[in-house]
C-alpha cells in the first residue's frame, strides 16, 4: 500500500541523528530562550553567564536533543521525560538544552511532530469509503509501534501540527462520499475512537504475563449467571491481548459503509 510519509523530522531536523537535516519547513520544537536549570535567565537569553559569554556544546542540535527525549521515553516512559534525563542521556548539563528546546513540552510537542509525520495521507482507493480505510488501517499498523503516544493523545491536552494533514485527508473523503462537514467530522472522530480504542486495548505498553488475570476470571465465569458470555466461550474459546487484530478491518468497514448510507438515506427522505 502505497502511501505518503514524509521522513521523520523536525523542524528542518531529523531525529535519527544530530547533523541529519530534513526537507520539510516549520519549527516543531520552539527555541525560545527561558531561565534553565541551575543558570539566570538573563544568561541564557544574552548568551553571557556569571564567568563570561557562554558558547554552545559541540555536537548539540535540536535535532540530537529531541532524538534523545525521544529515546528517554521509549525507554523509560512519558513520565521519565525531564529536561534533567535527557541532558544525562546526552552526557551534558541540563541548562545547554534551552538553547535548542524552551521546556519539556516544547520538548514532548517536538516528539510528537516527528511521529506525526508518519501518519498515512495519500493512500490509493478507488472510492472515498476505500481511501478512508485504507488511511485508518495504515495509521493502526503505524500507530501500533508507538503505542507511548496514545497516552499523550488521550490526555486531550497537545497535538502535532503534522497530524493535520492525516485528520483534513479523512475528513475530505468523507465530505466526498456525501457527508456534510458536521456529520463528517462526527465520522471521522467516530473512526478515530474505534481505532484508538483497539490500540489501547490490544496493543498495550507493556504485554500482560500469560497465563494472566483477566484470562482466568473470564474462562472460569460462571455459565449459568453469564449464559451468553458462556456460549461464546464455548464457541470461540478466550480471546487475548492482540489476537483479533484482524477484526478491526471489518468493524471499520462496516461504521463507515453505515455511516454513508445513514447519510444517504437521510437526504433521500428530504424534500
Amino acid at each position: 500500500m502505497s502511501e505518503r510519509s514524509s521522513r521523520p523530522g523536525v523542524g528542518e531536523h531529523q531525529a535519527d541523528g544530530p547533523d541529519a537535516t530534513g526537507a520539510r519547513g516549520g519549527t516543531a520544537a520552539p527555541g525560545g530562550s527561558t531561565a534553565a536549570e541551575g543558570a539566570g535567565a538573563e544568561g541564557v537569553a544574552t548568551g553571557h553567564g556569571r564567568y563570561g559569554r557562554k558558547r554552545p556544546r559541540p555536537g548539540l542540535t535540536t535535532a540530537g536533543v529531541v532524538a534523545a527525549g525521544r529515546r528517554v521515553i521509549e525507554r523509560d516512559g512519558i513520565d521519565a521525560l525531564t529536561m534533567r534525563a535527557v541532558a544525562t542521556e546526552l552526557g551534558t548539563a541540563p541548562a545547554s538544552l534551552y538553547r535548542h528546546v524552551t521546556d519539556r513540552e516544547a520538548l514532548l510537542i517536538a516528539v510528537l511532530e516527528q511521529i506525526a509525520e508518519g501518519m498515512p495521507v495519500d493512500v490509493p482507493g478507488a472510492t472515498p469509503q476505500e481511501r478512508l480505510l485504507r488511511r485508518l488501517l495504515g495509521a493502526h499498523d503505524y500507530m501500533a509501534g508507538h503505542t507511548w503516544v496514545l497516552h499523550i493523545l488521550i490526555r486531550g491536552e497537545l497535538v502535532a501540527r503534522n497530524a493535520l494533514a492525516f485528520n483534513d485527508a479523512c475528513l475530505a473523503d468523507l465530505m466526498a462520499a456525501g457527508l456534510r462537514p458536521e456529520p463528517a467530522l462526527t465520522a471521522f472522530r467516530a473512526c478515530w475512537h474505534l481505532v484508538l480504542g483497539e490500540l489501547l486495548s490490544e496493543h498495550p505498553v507493556s504485554p500482560p504475563r500469560e497465563p494472566s488475570q483477566r484470562r482466568a476470571v473470564i474462562e472460569s465465569a460462571d455459565r449459568e449467571r453469564h449464559p451468553a458470555l458462556g456460549r461464546v466461550l464455548d464457541e470461540v474459546g478466550f480471546v487475548g491481548v492482540g489476537e483479533r487484530c484482524g477484526d478491526l478491518e471489518v468493524s471499520l468497514g462496516a461504521l463507515i459503509g453505515g455511516l454513508v448510507d445513514r447519510q444517504e438515506a437521510g437526504s433521500r427522505e428530504r424534500p
